[in-house]
């Protein structure tokens, strides 16, 4: 790994596990100021919306300026934010159109952080090193999911609401003074490449490249189970075995533990341009265990699948990471992360109620088993696309680097 990978890693981690803890304390305190479960409902579709409607402007704005200082201006953002939602909430009853004005600016923040730091990271590990570099940002946001929500709770049980939400911001604030200490990276097109400056140029690239379409097709489904498929499985844990909440706390508490394993361990073995065979053998895999969901019988067996299924997740999601960034040329890597970023969001969005309404009329396990068989035609596009020929890698660019 190139110099400041380290701190770049830790710095993401501290963020990350802000967005985590967030996630926990910003519902949770909304429902208890406003007392309306829409209200909270609201709010965290604030959160989540910039991530579809704008991000192939805040793509555009990633390829334009320099990553670092975007980085460090949406943590310095998101605490503010997050400050503002605990000040309102505190001391003026939690006036919904501010809650929401709040959380749509922290939404903005957090998609600008996560494609910034997505283009930037190729800038700071090898080629040959990408799989692991993923593999290691992958494990570090498992191990935030996994500490996130029990911090958050924790802090709003002993401290109260307002004191979580400072918490949370400080940790945007120490990830910001890390960055702070990274090299800064502004991309611009070399000699012989096109200089398209459109926002749409992520999703134009998506559409003409068969590699980039594969990519964002094999992350839709991913993105699809890793939205749903818990849903279903919560509905027969507790209707159809009648499962405990501890009980099912702990089947679920298994998936960060594959996502850990595989980010931190199976994913360094995995460094390979053949990506087709190996993202296809993945989600074979994940396909396979959603169905196990809906026969398995006991806490045991369902513990150890979805510890299974969010290992092969999470190595999914580092194969078309990494393979993502090989083949982008870096002054449109934003915009084609962000446009990736807006389709399986839209996809999440999508599924969850598509599913919650099957589940409801057709029961947990036909929906379980007809998600495990959605990932057929998948499979098989990754197998024909194997037999391709190697990929380029993308062609080296200039790039403005400053201290």
């Amino acid at each position: 790994m190139r110099t400041g990978f380290a701190l770049f890693l830790t710095a993401r981690a501290v963020s990350v596990l802000g967005d985590r803890v967030a996630g926990v304390v910003l519902p949770l305190a909304v429902l208890a100021g406003t007392g309306s479960a829409v209200s909270a409902g609201l709010v965290a579709a604030a959160l989540q919306l910039p991530s579809v409607i704008g991000a192939v402007h805040l793509g555009a704005l990633v390829d334009r300026f320099d990553r670092r200082t975007l980085m460090i201006c949406s943590d310095v953002v998101n605490a503010v934010a997050y400050v503002g939602i605990g000040a309102e909430l505190l001391l003026a009853d939690g006036r919904l159109p501010v809650l929401i004005a709040l959380a749509l600016a922290a939404g903005v923040a957090d998609t600008v952080f996560t494609t910034a730091s997505g283009s930037h990271l190729p800038y700071l590990a090898d080629e040959k090193q990408l799989m692991r570099a993923n593999g290691l940002v992958e494990g570090s946001d498992a191990a935030a999911t996994l500490a996130g929500p029990a911090i958050g709770g924790w802090l709003m049980q002993a401290f109260g609401t307002f004191t979580a939400f400072l918490t949370n911001a400080a940790s945007f604030l120490v990830s910001a003074v890390m960055i702070a200490f990274l090299p800064g990276h502004r991309a611009t097109p070399g000699e012989g490449e096109p200089a398209d400056e459109s926002v749409l140029a992520g999703l134009r690239l998506i559409g003409r490249d068969r590699r980039q379409r594969l990519l964002l097709t094999a992350a839709g489904y991913m993105h699809l189970l890793a939205a749903v498929a818990y849903l279903p499985l919560l509905v027969r844990m507790r209707d159809e075995l009648g499962l405990g909440p501890q009980v099912i706390g702990l089947v679920i508490a298994a998936a960060g533990v594959g996502g850990l394993i595989s980010g931190l361990v199976v994913a360094r073995w995995c460094e390979t341009r053949h990506w087709a065979p190996l993202l296809a053998a993945v989600l074979a895999v994940n396909g396979a265990a959603t169905g196990l969901l809906a026969v398995a019988g006991s806490a045991v067996w369902l513990a150890a699948t979805v510890l299974v299924l969010d290992g092969a997740s999470a190595l999914a999601f580092i194969i078309v990471a990494a393979t993502r960034q090989r083949i982008t040329l870096d002054h449109l890597r934003g915009r084609v992360l962000a446009a990736g970023g807006a389709v399986t969001a839209l996809v999440r969005m999508v599924g969850v109620v598509a599913v919650g309404a099957l589940t409801d009329a057709l029961g947990p396990a036909p929906v379980l088993a007809g998600l495990a068989l959605a990932g057929v035609p998948f499979v098989l596009l990754l197998v024909v696309a194997a037999g391709t020929p190697r990929d380029a890698p993308a062609q080296p660019t200039t790039s403005s680097v400053s201290g």
